[in-house]
């Protein structure tokens, strides 16, 4: 069966990984805590494994967790670099600067 990732899901699996809190993280996405909370577990569910160890105050990844943020970051770079190449630049001409 093909199942496609959720590049949402994954945007706030490195988030919430690259600051070890999901308050943090919801912040930094413009999203509830709650929120996050939801698409970290529905990205657990999916792939039926945990991701982060919860038995501490801060969130640490557990090895699997470790694995798929690597994944994730070349995941999510390449999906950056083909939304820059295939929308292209929103910004085009000429810029010119005046100094008296």
């Amino acid at each position: 069966m093909i199942r496609n990732l959720d590049i949402s899901l994954i945007r706030a699996f490195v988030t919430v990984a690259s600051t070890g809190n999901m308050t943090t993280a919801a912040d930094r996405l413009a999203l509830t805590q709650g929120a996050v909370s939801q698409q970290i577990k529905r990205l657990e569910d999916m792939l039926q494994i945990a991701l982060f160890d919860r038995s501490q105050r801060k969130l640490r990844l557990t090895r699997r967790g470790e694995r798929l943020l690597g994944l994730s970051n070349r995941l999510l770079a390449l999906n950056d670099e083909i939304i820059a190449e295939m929308v292209g630049s929103a910004v085009g001409g000429t810029v010119r600067l005046g100094i008296p």
